[in-house]
Protein backbone atom coordinates (compact mmCIF):
# COMPACT_ATOMS: atom_id res chain seq x y z
CA UNK A 1 0.00 0.00 0.00
CA UNK A 2 1.14 3.57 -0.58
CA UNK A 3 0.24 7.20 0.09
CA UNK A 4 1.38 9.34 -2.83
CA UNK A 5 0.76 12.66 -1.08
CA UNK A 6 0.51 13.36 2.64
CA UNK A 7 1.36 15.99 5.22
CA UNK A 8 3.39 14.62 8.12
CA UNK A 9 1.97 13.60 11.47
CA UNK A 10 3.33 11.27 14.14
CA UNK A 11 0.23 9.09 13.71
CA UNK A 12 0.76 8.67 9.97
CA UNK A 13 4.46 7.99 10.43
CA UNK A 14 3.75 5.26 13.00
CA UNK A 15 1.09 3.59 10.85
CA UNK A 16 3.25 3.69 7.74
CA UNK A 17 6.02 1.95 9.67
CA UNK A 18 3.61 -0.59 11.16
CA UNK A 19 1.91 -1.48 7.86
CA UNK A 20 4.90 -0.97 5.54
CA UNK A 21 3.24 1.88 3.62
CA UNK A 22 5.39 3.80 1.14
CA UNK A 23 4.67 7.48 0.69
CA UNK A 24 5.62 10.95 -0.47
CA UNK A 25 5.70 13.41 2.40
CA UNK A 26 4.96 17.01 1.45
CA UNK A 27 7.58 19.60 2.45
CA UNK A 28 6.60 23.28 2.36
CA UNK A 29 9.26 24.92 4.55
CA UNK A 30 12.69 24.41 6.08
CA UNK A 31 11.31 22.96 9.33
CA UNK A 32 9.46 20.24 7.40
CA UNK A 33 12.58 19.60 5.31
CA UNK A 34 14.64 19.02 8.44
CA UNK A 35 11.95 16.66 9.73
CA UNK A 36 11.92 14.43 6.63
CA UNK A 37 15.71 14.33 6.66
CA UNK A 38 15.68 13.26 10.30
CA UNK A 39 13.01 10.61 9.68
CA UNK A 40 14.59 9.56 6.36
CA UNK A 41 11.29 9.94 4.53
CA UNK A 42 10.82 10.10 0.78
CA UNK A 43 9.42 13.54 0.05
CA UNK A 44 8.39 16.26 -2.36
CA UNK A 45 9.15 19.94 -1.84
CA UNK A 46 7.46 23.02 -3.24
CA UNK A 47 6.11 26.51 -2.65
CA UNK A 48 2.40 25.89 -2.08
CA UNK A 49 0.12 28.49 -3.69
CA UNK A 50 -1.13 29.50 -0.24
CA UNK A 51 2.43 30.56 0.59
CA UNK A 52 3.36 31.96 -2.80
CA UNK A 53 5.72 34.93 -2.87
CA UNK A 54 8.93 35.61 -4.73
CA UNK A 55 10.80 35.81 -1.41
CA UNK A 56 9.48 32.38 -0.43
CA UNK A 57 10.54 30.95 -3.78
CA UNK A 58 14.06 32.32 -3.40
CA UNK A 59 14.40 31.04 0.17
CA UNK A 60 13.08 27.60 -0.82
CA UNK A 61 15.20 27.29 -3.96
CA UNK A 62 18.07 25.34 -2.31
CA UNK A 63 15.55 22.82 -0.95
CA UNK A 64 13.74 22.54 -4.29
CA UNK A 65 17.01 21.66 -5.96
CA UNK A 66 17.61 18.85 -3.45
CA UNK A 67 14.11 17.37 -3.59
CA UNK A 68 13.42 14.23 -5.68
CA UNK A 69 9.95 15.60 -6.56
CA UNK A 70 8.71 19.20 -6.82
CA UNK A 71 5.36 19.83 -5.17
CA UNK A 72 2.80 20.41 -4.19
CA UNK A 73 2.73 23.49 -6.37
CA UNK A 74 0.08 25.22 -8.43
CA UNK A 75 -2.62 27.86 -8.11
CA UNK A 76 -5.72 28.25 -5.93
CA UNK A 77 -8.58 30.74 -6.18
CA UNK A 78 -10.93 28.84 -3.85
CA UNK A 79 -9.14 28.40 -0.52
CA UNK A 80 -6.73 31.35 -0.49
CA UNK A 81 -6.56 35.01 -1.47
CA UNK A 82 -2.92 35.28 -2.54
CA UNK A 83 -2.70 37.46 -5.67
CA UNK A 84 -3.13 35.17 -8.68
CA UNK A 85 -0.43 37.02 -10.62
CA UNK A 86 2.07 36.19 -7.87
CA UNK A 87 0.80 32.60 -7.65
CA UNK A 88 1.25 32.18 -11.39
CA UNK A 89 4.76 33.65 -11.42
CA UNK A 90 5.96 31.47 -8.54
CA UNK A 91 4.26 28.41 -10.02
CA UNK A 92 5.83 28.91 -13.45
CA UNK A 93 9.30 29.40 -11.95
CA UNK A 94 8.93 26.03 -10.24
CA UNK A 95 7.68 24.38 -13.44
CA UNK A 96 10.73 25.70 -15.25
CA UNK A 97 13.05 24.45 -12.51
CA UNK A 98 11.43 21.00 -12.41
CA UNK A 99 11.72 20.63 -16.17
CA UNK A 100 15.35 21.77 -16.18
CA UNK A 101 16.23 19.31 -13.41
CA UNK A 102 14.03 16.53 -14.83
CA UNK A 103 12.02 16.17 -11.62
CA UNK A 104 8.38 15.03 -11.41
CA UNK A 105 5.81 17.55 -10.17
CA UNK A 106 2.79 17.27 -7.85
CA UNK A 107 0.05 19.75 -8.79
CA UNK A 108 -2.50 21.67 -6.71
CA UNK A 109 -5.21 22.90 -9.08
CA UNK A 110 -8.10 24.27 -7.00
CA UNK A 111 -10.22 26.66 -9.06
CA UNK A 112 -7.41 27.28 -11.54
CA UNK A 113 -7.64 24.12 -13.60
CA UNK A 114 -7.71 25.85 -17.00
CA UNK A 115 -4.74 28.16 -16.31
CA UNK A 116 -2.65 25.34 -14.88
CA UNK A 117 -3.44 23.13 -17.86
CA UNK A 118 -2.21 25.84 -20.21
CA UNK A 119 0.99 26.26 -18.21
CA UNK A 120 1.94 22.60 -17.92
CA UNK A 121 1.49 22.18 -21.65
CA UNK A 122 4.37 24.65 -22.00
CA UNK A 123 6.64 22.52 -19.80
CA UNK A 124 6.27 18.81 -20.62
CA UNK A 125 7.16 16.68 -17.61
CA UNK A 126 5.96 13.87 -15.34
CA UNK A 127 2.95 15.44 -13.63
CA UNK A 128 0.90 14.09 -10.74
CA UNK A 129 -2.45 15.84 -10.26
CA UNK A 130 -3.25 15.81 -6.56
CA UNK A 131 -6.91 15.24 -5.52
CA UNK A 132 -8.47 16.68 -8.68
CA UNK A 133 -11.82 18.19 -7.70
CA UNK A 134 -13.31 19.48 -10.95
CA UNK A 135 -15.76 17.94 -13.40
CA UNK A 136 -14.15 19.82 -16.30
CA UNK A 137 -10.91 19.30 -18.26
CA UNK A 138 -10.42 15.69 -17.13
CA UNK A 139 -9.82 14.49 -20.69
CA UNK A 140 -7.48 17.41 -21.40
CA UNK A 141 -5.42 16.73 -18.26
CA UNK A 142 -5.32 13.04 -19.09
CA UNK A 143 -3.57 13.92 -22.34
CA UNK A 144 -0.65 15.69 -20.64
CA UNK A 145 -0.21 14.28 -17.12
CA UNK A 146 1.15 10.95 -15.96
CA UNK A 147 -0.86 10.27 -12.79
CA UNK A 148 -3.86 11.39 -10.75
CA UNK A 149 -4.10 10.77 -7.02
CA UNK A 150 -7.43 9.58 -5.68
CA UNK A 151 -8.71 11.96 -3.03
CA UNK A 152 -9.91 10.27 0.18
CA UNK A 153 -13.33 11.82 -0.51
CA UNK A 154 -14.04 9.26 -3.24
CA UNK A 155 -17.66 8.19 -2.90
CA UNK A 156 -18.48 11.46 -1.16
CA UNK A 157 -17.38 13.99 -3.76
CA UNK A 158 -18.86 13.48 -7.22
CA UNK A 159 -15.78 15.03 -8.85
CA UNK A 160 -13.41 12.40 -7.43
CA UNK A 161 -15.69 9.52 -8.38
CA UNK A 162 -16.07 10.99 -11.88
CA UNK A 163 -12.28 11.20 -12.22
CA UNK A 164 -11.76 7.54 -11.32
CA UNK A 165 -14.41 6.49 -13.84
CA UNK A 166 -12.67 8.43 -16.60
CA UNK A 167 -9.01 7.61 -15.94
CA UNK A 168 -7.33 4.30 -16.73
CA UNK A 169 -5.99 2.21 -13.87
CA UNK A 170 -2.37 2.66 -14.94
CA UNK A 171 -2.60 6.40 -14.15
CA UNK A 172 -4.13 6.26 -10.67
CA UNK A 173 -2.43 6.61 -7.29
CA UNK A 174 -3.70 6.68 -3.68
CA UNK A 175 -3.31 9.58 -1.27
CA UNK A 176 -4.49 10.71 2.15
CA UNK A 177 -3.33 14.37 2.07
CA UNK A 178 -2.78 14.00 5.83
CA UNK A 179 -4.93 13.48 8.90
CA UNK A 180 -6.80 16.78 8.69
CA UNK A 181 -7.80 16.04 5.11
CA UNK A 182 -8.92 12.54 6.09
CA UNK A 183 -11.10 14.02 8.85
CA UNK A 184 -12.70 16.37 6.35
CA UNK A 185 -13.18 13.67 3.73
CA UNK A 186 -14.59 10.76 5.75
CA UNK A 187 -15.63 12.39 9.06
CA UNK A 188 -13.04 10.29 10.86
CA UNK A 189 -9.30 10.43 11.53
CA UNK A 190 -8.89 6.73 10.68
CA UNK A 191 -5.95 6.89 8.26
CA UNK A 192 -5.98 3.22 7.34
CA UNK A 193 -9.74 3.23 6.78
CA UNK A 194 -9.36 6.11 4.32
CA UNK A 195 -6.71 4.32 2.26
CA UNK A 196 -8.60 1.03 2.27
CA UNK A 197 -11.81 2.79 1.27
CA UNK A 198 -10.06 4.23 -1.78
CA UNK A 199 -9.07 0.73 -2.91
CA UNK A 200 -12.55 -0.61 -2.23
CA UNK A 201 -14.24 2.19 -4.16
CA UNK A 202 -11.89 1.89 -7.14
CA UNK A 203 -12.40 -1.87 -7.21
CA UNK A 204 -16.15 -1.33 -7.36
CA UNK A 205 -15.97 1.37 -10.05
CA UNK A 206 -13.51 -0.59 -12.18
CA UNK A 207 -15.12 -4.00 -11.58
CA UNK A 208 -11.92 -5.54 -10.26
CA UNK A 209 -10.96 -7.25 -7.02
CA UNK A 210 -9.51 -5.41 -4.03
CA UNK A 211 -6.19 -7.23 -4.36
CA UNK A 212 -5.94 -6.53 -8.09
CA UNK A 213 -6.53 -2.82 -7.58
CA UNK A 214 -4.08 -2.58 -4.69
CA UNK A 215 -1.40 -4.31 -6.77
CA UNK A 216 -1.92 -2.04 -9.80
CA UNK A 217 -1.92 1.16 -7.74
CA UNK A 218 1.24 0.14 -5.90
CA UNK A 219 2.91 -0.69 -9.22
CA UNK A 220 2.03 2.78 -10.50
CA UNK A 221 3.55 4.34 -7.39
CA UNK A 222 6.75 2.34 -7.78
CA UNK A 223 7.09 3.59 -11.35
CA UNK A 224 6.65 7.19 -10.22
CA UNK A 225 9.25 7.20 -7.47
CA UNK A 226 11.78 5.40 -9.65
CA UNK A 227 11.69 8.42 -11.95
Amino acid sequence: MHDAHYHYSKEINALQNEYDISGICNVANEKEFELVQQKQLFYSCGVHPWNASLDTFESMLPLLKKAPIIGEIGMDSVWCDVDLKIQKEVFEKQLQLAQALNKPVILHTKGQEKTILELIRKYPNTYVVHWYGCMDYVKEYDEVVSYFTIGPSIGKEEEVTHLVKQISMDKLLMESDGIEAVKWAIDSDDYMAALKNEITMVASLKNQSYSEVESILDHNFSKLIKK
